[in-house]
Order: C-alpha cells, then sequence, then structure tokens
C-alpha cells in the first residue's frame, strides 16, 4: 500500500511527529527512508544536513542548542572563551526549550541521528511524540563509530580540516562535529571516547527508557521489517521491502 496518499501526519510542533532517539551508527538513515515511505516527508539526518552546515548561518542554530544543553562544554572545553564555531554569544542560562527547538525541527515529521545527542531535551520538549529507539549490540555498535565517525573526525584529514583549513575558511562545523561529540561523551580525547563509548551507549538507552512511557516507545532493530514500525505510527505496511542504506560509506 501508498502511505504517501495517507492523511499527512503532525509535525513535532504540531504536538505529533516521531522521535528517533537510537544513536548514530544504529540504522538511522535506514529508519529516515522507512519513515519517509509511511507518509513522514521531514525527517531530519545528518547526512541530510551537510548542506545546511557548509555556512555559518547553517551552523549556528545547532551550535546554540549545543552550548546550551551540553555543560561539559563550557565547563570543561571552553571554560574561559567561546568555541570558535559560536560567534553569537549564547549566556548558559538562556532559555532554550519548546520554542527554540521549534524553531530547529518543529516543522520536521520526524527526527533521527544527531538529535538523539538531545535526548532528554526532545522528549520534554515533545511529550505528544512517538519515540523510536534503534538499538545495536554495544560491541558492533563501537566497532562502527570508530570505523566511520571516529575515523572521519579525528583521522589525519580530519584533524588537517579542523586545525588548517576551517580557521582558514571561517566556518567551523567540522570542529563543532568534534566538540560535540567529545561534549556528549564528557571526554578530552578520542582515547577517551573510545574507553567509555560502551558504557555511555547503555546509559543513554537507559535513560530513554526510564523517560518515555512504555505506549510512546518502540524499541526497534534493524531487520524487525515494517510491521511493528507500521503498527505503532499507525501507517499501513508498504509493497517495497524495508530501505537499507549504508551511510557509513558516504562518511
Amino acid at each position: 500500500m501508498d502511505n504517501k496518499h495517507e492523511a499527512t501526519p503532525a509535525t513535532l510542533g504540531e504536538d505529533g511527529g516521531v522521535l528517533c532517539l537510537g544513536l548514530f551508527r544504529t540504522g538511522t538513515y535506514s529508519m529516515a527512508k522507512a519513515l519517509n515511505e509511511l507518509g513522514f516527508a521531514r525527517v531530519l539526518h545528518g547526512m541530510d544536513m551537510r548542506d545546511a552546515l557548509r555556512d555559518d548561518a547553517g551552523i549556528q542554530p545547532w551550535a546554540r542548542a549545543a552550548w546550551a544543553n551540553m555543560p561539559f562544554l563550557r565547563r570543561v572545553l571552553y571554560p574561559d572563551a567561546l568555541p570558535p564555531w559560536l560567534t553569537r554569544p549564547a549566556a548558559p542560562a538562556d532559555p532554550f526549550g519548546r520554542p527554540e527547538w521549534d524553531a530547529l525541527v518543529g516543522s520536521y515529521h520526524g527526527v533521527t541521528d544527531v538529535a538523539s545527542l538531545y535526548a532528554p531535551q526532545l522528549i520534554k520538549a515533545y511529550p505528544g511524540a512517538r519515540v523510536v529507539l534503534c538499538y545495536r549490540d554495544p560491541d558492533a555498535w563501537a566497532a562502527s563509530l570508530d570505523a566511520t565517525v571516529l575515523c572521519v573526525v579525528t583521522g589525519w584529514s580530519g584533524r588537517l580540516v579542523r586545525r588548517c583549513a576551517e580557521p582558514l575558511a571561517g566556518t567551523f562545523a567540522f570542529t563543532q562535529l568534534w566538540d560535540l561529540l567529545r561534549a556528549w561523551f564528557e571526554v578530552e580525547t578520542v582515547e577517551e571516547m573510545r574507553a567509555v563509548c560502551k558504557r555511555r551507549y547503555r546509559e543513554h538507552y537507559d535513560t530513554v527508557r526510564g523517560l518515555v512511557p512504555p505506549e510512546r516507545l518502540l524499541e526497534y532493530q534493524l531487520g524487525d521489517g515494517w510491521s511493528p514500525l507500521c503498527e505503532f505510527v499507525g501507517r499501513p505496511v508498504p509493497d517495497v521491502p524495508f530501505p537499507k542504506v549504508n551511510e557509513g560509506k558516504d562518511l
């Protein structure tokens, strides 16, 4: 059945939508494409944000979200100065609630991937949203994280971009990503990140389970197929295979 002819689902800002809060490298891009197929036309994923983050105007809203919601940034990584990617100062006491989240994601039918780093804040801001928690074996997840995201950001090319190219260009999307990862994992080095990543992974999933009522939560592993997802979001099962996208190749 073609879900694209069904009634358009509500957006997050309309007190509907889907928060996909499984961490990156758990099949989040496949889940985003699956939601598209089910009629959720606007689903935010990091792979789709690349063009928006090429200039300062696209970076700044997310920069402010990070600065306001990641205390480790202010307390440890930048205790005495603003990070280079935050060109419009935002004091730690500045509010970052529903109006600010609506400006970022309210027009979307769903969010995935990097949005998972703000899981507690998004759950609080959007109590009417359904929550999908894509899950993967922690050991497999840690290996995938290391081989893709960490390899890209902390390898020689990533270091060259962060230390040379971005200061010359005056835009700091790569540096912001690295700082965001460090702030979420609450570490300063990639070695520390590798040491704590599986613990932080488990903590993340326990946090989401503790914040979301069971009737609003779907725990999902790629391979579960259409049925549990379609039943959860109230859409018919489509006559196409479940998407299987490997964003690691794009990285």
